[in-house]
């Protein structure tokens, strides 16, 4: 990953060191620009908005319809919040790692499972909420049609499914951040390895050293910006998926739920 900003004793936080620290202040940096947002398209909402209120309303709105079109209408807007909160925040944290000298908080492990293990525990608590202890464990056996032989079985493995969503869930997120910053830091250390080569080469009239080094300096200078591109892509990609996976999983745990009890 590229090198954050080190910082000094008296910014060291709980007898953090110095990486720990970074993260926690880049998570509460991630923390204050979603509230931003939600600021500008809620309280500062204007009759007449601009560019940045017109895209901010537009991607709630994206996020708000493809709830509807996966947990439903009836029972999407219960989720809006959550749904909305979780995009903003993954999709900021992701970029805060494409500014020099920040990291993306989402490219840490143990906050990448926090948020999965926040999902999860929500889809439980809720859909126990809404359908009961007996309804909601009796999806993962299978409709009251396959026999039982299967039914007892597939319960358990249903339910080790189920668990393994906090697994794929964080590290689908942790990776594909870690693999974005950690090309970016090779940009960066080719960079530093070749732009005094082709310094020295150029005071010491090498034309061989200056072609070498030059070629590489250039491409890896032109590689830069594309991969910086390449890098937004990747988070607004990455904060969508976990979204919308989101929703798939509040969806077999309200809505699937409510089907079944009614089929039976």
């Amino acid at each position: 990953m590229e090198e954050a900003l080190v910082l000094s004793g008296k910014w060291l936080l709980f007898g953090l060191n110095s990486e720990a620290s970074m993260k926690v202040y880049m998570i509460i940096l991630d923390m204050l620009i979603v509230m931003g947002i939600v600021w500008l398209g809620s309280v500062g909402a204007k009759r007449r908005p601009g560019a940045t209120q017109n895209l901010v309303e537009w991607s709630v709105k994206y996020v708000c319809n493809y709830a509807d079109s996966i947990i439903g209408e009836k029972d999407a807007p219960r989720y809006y919040a959550l749904l909305v909160m979780l995009f903003f925040y993954i999709f900021v944290g992701n970029l805060i790692g494409l500014i020099p000298g920040l990291v993306s908080p989402t490219s840490s492990l143990s906050v990448t499972l926090t948020l999965a293990i926040g999902v999860w525990l929500f889809t439980w608590v809720d859909g126990l909420r809404h359908k009961g202890f007996i309804k909601f464990f009796a999806h993962y056996a299978g409709p009251s049609s396959v026999p039982l032989a299967i039914r007892i079985p597939l319960f358990f493995i249903e339910l080790l499914s189920d668990i393994s969503r906090m697994i794929s869930l964080s590290f689908r997120l942790f990776g594909n951040i870690v693999a974005k910053e950690v090309l970016l830091t090779v940009l960066v250390t080719l960079i530093m390895l070749f732009g005094p080569g082709l310094i020295q080469s150029i005071k010491h009239a090498d034309v061989l050293g200056i072609s070498i080094n030059g070629f590489i300096f250039i491409l890896v200078a032109a590689l830069r910006p594309l991969i910086v591109w390449l890098g937004v892509l990747v988070s607004l990609i990455q904060a969508g998926v976990f979204a919308l996976l989101t929703a798939t999983y509040i969806a077999g745990a309200v809505v699937v739920h409510e089907e079944h009890g009614e089929h039976s």
